[in-house]
């Protein structure tokens, strides 16, 4: 049991090294405060993967990937444009409609949906018992991200918001065109 504990962790926060999720996750490190990114980034870690360990194998039977993809894409569209109106200082962030911790995990429910990480999770689960694997691939991904998150702070202090929220739309939209490139390309 503690086998699938500690492979699931090592594999799964090895696999997020580079990864959008990381990416993302500094930037909303910038400009909310870290309880909120990172209590964000652990329910929907945590939801992700345990449908990942639960219904992995139904999930790919029914939604293709390509589905999927589509799905990604369109949402990091939207938050790219999101990002882009969202007002810059600090008392109307906190007007924003959707709490931080929601807008977070959706983030990342979202981006995992399909991603190495999930279907690492899915994988893993087929061999060994669901929850080591659930909670290993939990922690993997929070400890890397929490690692992001960390750097994306450090970074925070040292960039113009500005420049960071320009930062973010351009990585929104890259994810956004990746997704739209899979999706296309699954279709074909």
């Amino acid at each position: 049991m503690m086998n699938a504990f500690w492979l699931s962790l090592g594999l799964t926060f090895w696999a997020e090294m580079g990864d959008k999720t990381q990416f993302v996750a500094m930037a909303y490190a910038t400009r909310y405060s870290l309880r909120d990114v990172l209590l964000g980034i652990l329910w929907s870690t945590a939801a992700v993967h345990l449908v990942s360990v639960g219904l992995g194998r139904l999930i790919g039977t029914w939604l293709p990937p390509g589905v999927v993809q589509a799905v990604s894409a369109l949402s990091f569209l939207v938050f790219a444009v999101w990002t882009f109106f969202e007002k810059e200082d600090e008392e109307k962030i906190q007007d924003v409609a959707v709490h931080p911790i929601l807008l977070i995990g959706g983030t990342f429910f979202l981006a995992e949906l399909g991603d190495k990480t999930m279907l690492t999770a899915a994988a893993l689960a087929t061999t060994h018992a669901w929850f080591p694997v659930w909670i290993g691939t939990t922690i993997g991904m929070v400890a890397s991200d929490g690692l992001a998150v960390w750097v994306g702070r450090s970074l925070g202090k040292k960039i113009p918001e500005n420049v960071v929220k320009w930062i973010t739309i351009v990585l929104f939209l890259a994810f956004a065109a990746w997704y739209g490139i899979h999706a296309a390309a699954a279709f074909r």
